[in-house]
């Protein structure tokens, strides 16, 4: 099987995933200065911007005369509708552009959930910051603005009043959102009392797997501390969350892949936010795993390639269900930090991720996923969250230079 993996530079596929690509005939298209390493057998092109459409519709076209392309891979939020557009064009199964357009454009992707009735914030479209103001008019003001496609919390800006759009769009702040190739969403901002989100495995049409987790904070300027706990099977919230997981699914017309979905428990009632065709970020795929023994990443790669995804869950009767923290650096050179040996060493803790290391130097734009460490452990219930989030970050230390 021939694949055309497409890949923005700045992400990275998990090492077992690029192995498993790598056993077939695989050709990558990707920018200048990507971070992830191939193979030496592995036909690497370069793109100026893999969200042009058309250079990446000329570099596939000249691909193709060389020889038939079987399948599309593109895991990624940024670029999953350009994928789509390929497979339209050159006729390559996959998901095609009207349901990758409505699981990554997160304006058609919330009237396509507000069509299918499922409760949600106020939302409105703004072409360009000029249109921000009218577009909070309508939706009531505080409004949360983003970029319509987009991910990891970045560039994600609030507004209480007209004044403050206006002092926005005059600041460099502001930057972030001139030249953009999609408009602006603008959504009511809601008091959110819990964050949850819920990962799932479609195939063909049925979701066959799902599980719905809860945020120790919301997302949003989460701070230091921060995580998520799986929510026990039973769980009434779980159970009303997997339901508007599996009408969303539906609304978008998504046929196979994974999902990973966004809601916010109100004092009105749980509201749909958004959601994505990919695996979830941080540490939530290693958390699903340990939990449940799926592995959202390869099943990501198996309905790509369409192939039928593993959905079935190793039994487990150990009490408790899993939760991680994220131990969040600043920007900097990191010159010390905790030792995962001593992580490991705390009462509960089944695993430790380490991201980062002393030497290593961290980026000032970092996502909502961002962490040096992260620590999975399995926790019973709210007591047993509070006691282990207190003894991790009193165990956690950090120092970075200004470099």
């Amino acid at each position: 099987m021939h694949i055309l993996l497409i890949h923005v530079k700045k992400n990275r596929l998990p090492e077992h995933v690029l192995r498993s690509l790598e056993a077939d005939s695989l050709t990558v298209i990707t920018e200048p200065g990507h971070l992830q390493q191939y193979g030496p057998g592995v036909d690497v092109r370069l793109v100026r911007d893999v969200q042009d459409v058309e250079c990446l519709r000329a570099e596939a076209l000249a691909l193709l005369r060389q020889g038939p392309v079987d399948r599309i891979f593109m895991p990624f939020e940024l670029g999953q509708a350009q994928a789509a557009f390929l497979r339209d064009c050159f006729g390559i199964p996959g998901i095609g552009f009207a349901e990758a357009n409505a699981l990554t454009n997160k304006y058609v992707m919330k009237l396509r959930l507000r069509e299918a009735g499922l409760p949600q914030a106020a939302f409105a479209m703004a072409a360009g910051i000029d249109q921000i103001e009218r577009a909070a008019e309508a939706t009531g003001w505080p409004v949360i603005v983003k970029r319509a496609v987009g991910g990891g919390s970045i560039d994600v800006f609030r507004f209480d009043t007209p004044e403050e759009v206006r002092a926005f769009a005059q600041s460099p702040a502001s930057d972030a959102f001139r030249g953009l190739t999609c408009p602006l969403v603008v959504e009511s901002l809601v008091d959110i009392q819990t964050e949850y989100h819920c990962d799932g495995i479609v195939d063909d049409g049925e979701v066959r797997f799902a599980k719905a987790s809860e945020y120790f904070v919301p997302v949003l300027d989460h701070g230091e501390h921060f995580g998520t706990r799986i929510l026990p099977d039973g769980d009434e919230t779980a159970r009303r969350i997997r339901e508007l997981h599996r009408r969303a699914v539906e609304a978008t017309g998504l046929r196979s892949g994974v999902t990973h979905m966004e809601f916010f428990a109100t004092a009105g009632g749980l509201l749909a936010s958004e959601i994505a065709c990919r695996p979830a970020g941080g540490g939530i795929p290693r958390a699903l795993a340990l939990q449940t023994g799926v592995d959202v990443w390869q099943a990501c790669l198996d309905t790509s390639l369409g192939r039928a995804p593993a959905v079935e869950e190793t039994p487990d009767d150990a009490p408790g269900t899993i939760a991680h923290w994220y131990l969040t650096v600043p920007a900097g050179r990191i010159t010390a930090m905790t030792d995962e040996a001593e992580l490991r060493r705390i009462e509960g803790v089944v695993d430790v991720a380490v991201n980062y290391k002393v030497g290593d130097a961290v980026p000032d734009r970092q996502n909502s996923a961002s962490a040096a460490m992260l620590v999975f452990a399995r926790a019973d219930g709210q007591a047993e969250v509070e006691r282990l989030t207190k003894e991790i970050y009193g165990a956690y230390r950090v120092e970075v230079g200004g470099e």
